[in-house]
C-alpha cells in the first residue's frame, strides 16, 4: 500500500478517520433491536389498554345518575317516611329501573345522641320505561320516624327491555 491509496482525512466518503470504520455485527444489532422491543412492550401494552377502555366507555352512563329523591317527609298518619323518587331515563334503551331507598332517623332510638339511625330501606320499581321518559312514584318507609326523616338513594339498577339490535336500530332510525 502507497501513500496515494490512503483517502486524504477526513475520510469524504464516511466522514470517519480510517480507524473508526468498523463494521458492528449483525448479532449485535439484533440484540440492541429486540432488548428495545421487550421493554417498550409493556407500555405499548399499557396505552392500547387505556386507549381502548376509553373509546368502549366514551358515553358510559350509571342509572344512578338518572334517579333522584324529590321529597322526603314523615307520614302524618303512620309516622312513618315517605320519599318521593323520580326517574329521568337517559338511557339508550327503554328499560326497568329498580331503586333502593334508604331512611334515616335523624333523631334516633336515644333521642339525638347520635348522628342519624338507619330506619330501613324500601324498594320501587319503575317498569318498561322509554327512552326519555319521565316518571315519579312514592315509597313508604317500614318503621316509624321520631323526627324530619331522612332519604336517600342507597342503590340504582337497570335492565334493559329492548334487544340490543332493536334499539341500535331505532336509534339509528332517529332524527
Amino acid at each position: 500500500m502507497t501513500l496515494q491509496d490512503i483517502p486524504p482525512y477526513p475520510d469524504r466518503h464516511t466522514g470517519m478517520p480510517p480507524e473508526l470504520r468498523t463494521r458492528m455485527p449483525l448479532w449485535v444489532i439484533l440484540a440492541a433491536v429486540t432488548a428495545t422491543l421487550l421493554a417498550l412492550s409493556p407500555v405499548a401494552l399499557v396505552v392500547a389498554f387505556i386507549y381502548v377502555w376509553d373509546s368502549n366507555h366514551k358515553d358510559l352512563r350509571f342509572p344512578s345518575q338518572d334517579v333522584s329523591v324529590t321529597s322526603c317527609r314523615k307520614d302524618p298518619v303512620t309516622g312513618g317516611p315517605v320519599a318521593g323518587v323520580r326517574v329521568v331515563s337517559r338511557a339508550k334503551r327503554p328499560g326497568t329501573f329498580t331503586v333502593y331507598v334508604g331512611f334515616r332517623d335523624p333523631r334516633g332510638k336515644r333521642g339525638g345522641e347520635s348522628p342519624s339511625e338507619p330506619a330501613g330501606k324500601r324498594t320501587v320499581v319503575f317498569e318498561d320505561l322509554a327512552v326519555g321518559a319521565t316518571a315519579t312514584r312514592e315509597v313508604a318507609g317500614p318503621v316509624p320516624v321520631r323526627g324530619g326523616p331522612q332519604c336517600v338513594v342507597a342503590d340504582v339498577t337497570f335492565l334493559s327491555t329492548a334487544l340490543a339490535a332493536e334499539a341500535s336500530a331505532s336509534a339509528a332510525a332517529a332524527p
